[in-house]
């Protein structure tokens, strides 16, 4: 809040209106000399006066204290170019290639797991065969062993 930026909007307003500083202090209950005051920067007007003022130059509180209209200081708003479906599209995108790495990283961890339990099934899948080879190994031993060491009649 400037005290002089105030001061010089709330002179501003009263020249617009073609008002003296007396007949301004005559509609608000206050001299001239006042007015003077407020204008130069020298004092504010209390928060009564503020809002009687804001009803005098049709401006808001907040613009007595700003020193400046709303509308002067805010650009009018311009129309969004994008549809929502462009912005969801390109956030999409966005978080796709932020996130690259991570879907790398867990992608490798699983199929590294997948892999293991591939390595693993295969691996007791081969015991249990190699076991059963092994025990037919030892049937046609023990069969051959015993046709060759039984004499023929």
């Amino acid at each position: 809040m400037d005290q002089i930026k105030t001061g010089k909007f709330i002179a501003a307003l009263r020249k617009e209106k073609h008002l003296t500083q007396d007949e301004l202090g005559r509609r608000l209950g206050v001299s001239n000399k006042t007015v003077s005051r407020w204008e130069n920067g020298n004092y504010m007007p209390d928060i009564e006066t503020l809002r009687l003022l804001g009803k005098e130059f049709s401006v808001s509180i907040e613009e007595l204290l700003d020193g400046e209209r709303q509308s002067a200081k805010k650009p009018a708003k311009t129309p969004d170019p994008f549809t929502p479906k462009e912005r969801a599209d390109f956030w999409r995108r966005n978080w796709k290639r932020e996130n690259r790495s991570w879907f790398i990283f867990w992608g490798i961890i699983v199929l590294r797991w997948r892999f293991s339990v591939f390595l693993q099934t295969f691996f007791f899948l081969l015991r249990i065969f190699s076991l059963q080879l092994f025990s037919i190994f030892i049937f046609i031993t023990k069969c051959a062993s015993t046709l060759i060491t039984t004499p023929i009649n």
